[in-house]
């Protein structure tokens, strides 16, 4: 085998690597993190390896490289499937860290509780207006996250976290996933508390935190992997505004999803800038 290149995103590596076998080209990929993998090949295909990677670094997002990677995915899928129903949940749980897993598990506790005994779960971890925006029982301005007041609205959150989390969690770090977290839900929490009340809970703010984070790396720095389709885009801003608008049955906390947006893009703009700032100094 011959190496072609070292790339700084495992998944973009393994992107180019799946197209090139659906080519019928040998080709293989040692990760050694989320940001160092290496790109080898059978020597007698050397070189249609390297004028895919030349096309590939030009649009590395362009569609016949999504096709590949979907078809990859289906075959691992079909082949988790016929080990049942652990394969799944093997599969589902290797997609984050254990800060993931903990505020999935946490969340759904918390539900648990609320269905046991609603009102101390709001007195737990409700923000309190009594208090207004007192440092005391600093944990409230966290924890109105982690309440949810119907199964769809917790599962509606939950399988968003693990689609944004996980991923970033592995990626970019266990300190950046708390990070992250911890100041979405603060600045998401104190504007519809300051704005509206204290008569709110979700993740719906970390959600659209994490959308923001992803949709602002993806642009400044998509060697990073963390990208979003344009399609998700749409569709997180239409529902950003209908929450405005009040047109659903439901009451949303609007002023927490657009805090939560904005400290993402905020957070993922400085860490691009610090990023390079770092790089040049180098």
């Amino acid at each position: 085998m011959i190496k072609i290149a070292d790339l700084t995103s495992a998944a973009a590596a393994l992107s180019l690597a799946d197209y090139c076998k659906n080519q019928q080209l040998d080709v293989s990929v040692v990760v050694h993190s989320a940001e160092q993998a290496e790109l080898w090949s059978a020597p007698e295909h050397a070189e249609l390896v390297f004028a895919e990677l030349d096309r590939f670094l030009l649009n590395p997002y362009a569609d016949r490289y999504q096709a590949a990677a979907w078809d990859r995915a289906e075959v691992v899928s079909s082949g988790a499937s016929s080990t049942g129903l652990s394969g799944y949940w093997r599969q589902l749980w290797t997609k984050g860290g254990w800060f993931c897993h903990l505020v999935w598990l946490s969340a759904l506790l918390v539900y648990g509780w609320q269905q046991v005994d609603p009102w101390s779960a709001l007195a737990a971890l409700q923000l309190k207006p009594e208090l207004g925006l007192s440092l005391q029982q600093g944990w409230r301005w966290f924890t109105p996250g982690w309440l949810h007041f119907s199964g769809s609205h917790l599962v509606f959150n939950l399988i968003w976290v693990w689609y944004l989390l996980g991923p970033l969690e592995l990626k970019l770090g266990r300190v950046m996933a708390v990070s992250l977290t911890l100041l979405v839900l603060f600045f998401s929490n104190l504007l519809q508390f300051m704005l509206v009340g204290a008569n709110f809970g979700g993740l719906s703010g970390l959600v659209y935190g994490l959308f923001g984070f992803y949709w602002i790396c993806g642009l400044l720095k998509p060697t990073w992997g963390l990208h979003i389709s344009t399609g998700l885009i749409g569709f997180m801003l239409i529902w950003l505004l209908i929450g405005f608008f009040d047109l659903l049955w439901i009451s949303m906390a609007n002023w927490a999803h657009l805090a939560g947006l904005i400290t993402g893009m905020l957070c993922a703009g400085f860490l691009v800038t610090a990023s390079k700032a770092l790089t040049v100094q180098r």
